[in-house]
């Protein structure tokens, strides 16, 4: 029989993002990961993942809603779900596209294992496996510490990290008195950024429900190295500088001196959290003003400075939040508490261990989405870094922000980036009226239209 228990509060809030999404837009829920198998027989992959599976209650728990909440149900053994194919590989980029299909294939919330996987081999010899994991389960950390995991499974060298508690076990430590001071101090942040007020000129949606969103990328080699090199010289991070001039660019086209921005945190400070597996994610909102007044150095600073305040309360019980919020204010006319509450959000994720070249030339690309994810909050920027290159994707709403807008603000954060390295003394306000020119590598000149 399965083991019943309540949720984390990363449990909880994966559960309450994802069930706001259409039911045709399930897949956005679905982290990839594709895995090397060369030189490892059928054996070792298999012994590698049973164990894996053995080791992490994550690998092993189905989903159900239940009368006080959704709960979990960790099962005793569970066969991995990998699809085996042996097949003539002689395409080195076949894995994409396998990663491609299988990523676009949903999960259901509740009542079956949120993972699967596909073994490709070629005459009998592993060529790779690719894998799917809903966000239900695990976060990007922790298929990053599965694979090194695996690698040490089958390696023989016998050492693999040591396992850390099971969701299911913080979920009981979050609730216990011990934890009460950490959910105490969460809900006076929290109380504190209702009182300052959100960013009201975005407006929010109700669950489930689609409007017209726009959706602009930027890809940039460079950009990334010229953020970790920015961060050095301010003695901060680099997502933390990337996001004073997303910021900084919001408050331009919102015509305001304060903006709120959600910042997802890893909520992986504590050393026991360290080789968890499970989902751990959170958006906790910081209220920051935009002062043009202030130096670019002094931005950048003050904008780490509330960022790290705000990632220190980073976990929390999200449906009591929303009753906070709720005895704080009216509650949403639609009940999404979710959109509600984040209405600007911003990610940044270092995908793999590839350090960007900040002397890179290679021309930067400006591209719309075709068909933007039509849900959600209105403005959302999320950070990708991934084999040396940086990719910025912004979605908004059209009737806040229009693709004008989204350029410029688009255009700032490269501008920024360059100018608090060469010119950190420079007056916020004196940004954009710099004439400041963008080299190719971080910004084209030509401008993409718009889709329709």
């Amino acid at each position: 029989m399965p083991v019943e228990s309540p949720l984390s509060h990363g449990q909880l809030f994966s559960w309450r993002e994802i069930e706001r999404y259409p039911e045709d837009w399930l897949a956005e829920a679905n982290l990839p990961a594709t895995w090397d198998l060369r030189g490892l027989s059928t054996g070792q992959v298999t012994a590698a993942l049973e164990r894996l599976v053995e080791r992490h209650e994550a690998l092993r728990t189905t989903y159900h809603p239940g009368g006080d909440g959704p709960v979990q149900h960790v099962h005793e053994g569970v066969a991995p779900p990998i699809e085996r194919v042996d097949r003539i590989v002689t395409d080195p980029s076949e894995h994409e596209r396998t990663k491609a299909e299988l990523v676009a294939l949903p999960f259901p919330m509740a009542g079956d294992l949120n993972w699967r996987g596909r073994m490709v081999s070629s005459g009998g010899a592993p060529v790779y496996l690719s894998l799917t994991f809903s966000h239900l389960i695990v976060d990007l950390w922790s298929i990053h510490h599965l694979q090194d995991e695996f690698k040490a499974l089958t390696s023989g060298a016998g050492a693999v990290a040591p396992a850390g508690p099971p969701p299911r076990e913080l979920a009981r430590r979050q609730r216990g008195a011990a934890w009460r001071p950490r959910q105490e101090s969460a809900e006076r942040y929290w109380r504190g950024v209702l009182a300052e007020g959100l960013t009201d000129e975005l407006p929010t949606l109700p669950a489930r429900v689609k409007r017209e969103r726009l959706e602009l990328t930027l890809h940039s080699r460079r950009l990334g190295g010229l953020a970790a090199e920015a961060a050095r010289r301010h003695g901060v991070t680099a997502p933390a500088v990337m996001m004073a001039f997303v910021a900084a660019g919001l408050a331009r086209q919102l015509g305001t001196d304060r903006v709120t921005m959600s910042l997802m945190s890893s909520n992986r400070f504590a050393p026991e959290d360290q080789h968890l597996i499970g989902t751990m994610n959170q958006l906790v909102p910081v209220v920051t003003e935009v002062d043009r007044r202030a130096t670019l150095a002094e931005h950048i600073k003050r904008l780490h400075w509330a960022g790290a305040r705000a990632y220190r309360h980073g976990s929390y019980d999200v449906d009591r939040i929303a009753e906070v919020a709720g005895a704080a204010g009216p509650a949403p006319e639609h009940g999404c508490w979710i959109n509600h509450l984040f209405r600007a959000w911003f990610n940044y994720i270092q995908v793999d261990r590839r350090p960007c070249d900040p002397a890179d030339q290679t021309p930067a690309e400006l591209a719309w989405t075709p068909l933007a994810q039509p849900y959600g909050q209105a403005f959302r920027v999320r950070i990708e870094v991934r084999g040396g290159r940086t990719s910025v994707l912004m979605l908004a709403d059209p009737e806040v922000l229009p693709a004008p807008a989204m350029i410029d603000i688009m255009r700032t954060i490269p501008l920024g980036m360059q100018l608090a390295l060469t010119d950190p003394g420079r007056a916020l306000k004196d940004l954009w009226s710099a004439g400041e020119e963008l080299p190719p590598a971080l910004f084209p000149s030509r401008l993409p239209e718009p889709p329709g």
